[in-house]
């Protein structure tokens, strides 16, 4: 006869067969899990000694960079100005102005003709960030701005900027004949001049300090055509003030962009792309103010004059 076995006898042996294999199971994964450990340990060793080396280096790159800063004039933006940046591109110059410069972002105004998404395409590696670390600063970041048409913000209506900025201004048309491709960025920055005057500091109108834009392009061919002093002077609302060389060093932070975006293997980083063209900032003001400029230099060389040949000149002439 086949020997009968309970049923109760039957579920204890299967529940012990059933821990068994599992704590095999559990051994299993627990020696897995060490050796797993134990492979990625030089790896993450590896990683960790990278991640301290990148560290050091760009400890390493601020330092040399405020050492260079030190031998150099400050940059003219004063914690007092209200600036307005246009045609910022992954907005790494606004973000050094306020967290290098400035140490504040709250009157700092930074705008770009991209859309936010068209931002992130075209700079994905660092423009968001930027971004959010300007708004953390306090800073007022507005896309989809043209440049030439300031008058169409409805946020700027009323507003007025003792400086308002336009690094490496360029129409971006992708024309690869030199003299219609002058043509097209003569266009757009006789333009933007005309669009900014109106949103400029002026005593006349209550201000302390007359603003000022800055224009800063490369040097050489074709920018040297662009011809930007004429372009300004010709609209015959704004004289030249002063122009100086663009250091990028100057800016903790800061690498330029190109119009088109950032392509990984294709453009430069660290600046090297305006490195080697020598570039410089124009200043212009508004005319009626260039022109009440000459007439105190005027007015102060004539005193100067009058005093050397022993004229008694009074206290309200002076």
């Amino acid at each position: 006869m086949t020997p009968k076995y309970k049923k109760s006898k039957l579920k204890s042996a299967l529940g012990k067969l059933q821990d068994t294999h599992a704590k095999r199971q559990r051994a299993t994964q627990i020696r897995d899990q060490k050796e797993a450990a134990l492979a990625a340990a030089p790896k993450k060793a590896a990683l960790l000694q990278q991640q301290q080396a990148q560290g050091v280096k760009q400890a390493s790159a601020t330092k040399a960079q405020r050492k260079a800063m030190a031998k150099l004039p400050p940059p003219p933006y004063y914690d007092y100005d209200t600036i307005l940046l246009v045609g910022e591109a992954n907005f790494s110059f606004a973000k050094s102005l306020a967290l290098e410069i400035l140490n504040r972002g709250d009157t700092i105004t930074a705008t770009t003709l991209d859309s936010f998404s068209t931002m992130m395409e075209k700079y994905p590696t660092d423009a968001q960030e930027n971004v959010k670390e300007l708004e953390d600063a306090g800073a007022t970041v507005v896309f989809e701005v043209d440049a030439t048409k300031l008058n169409k913000i409805k946020s700027f209506k009323g507003k007025r900027f003792s400086k308002i900025v336009f690094n490496f201004p360029h129409a971006g048309a992708g024309i690869k004949d030199q003299d219609r491709n002058v043509v097209s960025n003569q266009k757009l920055m006789r333009s933007f001049f005309e669009s900014a005057v109106p949103f400029l500091t002026d005593p006349d109108l209550g201000d302390k300090k007359a603003g000022e834009i800055h224009v800063t392009v490369k040097t050489g061919l074709p920018y040297d055509l662009w011809n930007i002093k004429r372009l300004a002077t010709g609209t015959g609302l704004l004289g030249n003030k002063t122009s100086f060389p663009f250091k990028p060093e100057q800016y903790p932070g800061y690498e330029h962009r190109r119009t088109i975006g950032f392509k990984e293997g294709v453009s430069q980083g660290e600046n090297v792309e305006i490195l080697n063209k020598s570039p410089k900032t124009f200043v212009f003001v508004k005319k009626t103010a260039k022109e009440a400029d000459m007439a105190k230099e005027s007015e102060t060389a004539n005193i100067k004059k009058r005093k050397r040949a022993g004229e008694d000149v009074s206290d309200d002439d002076e």
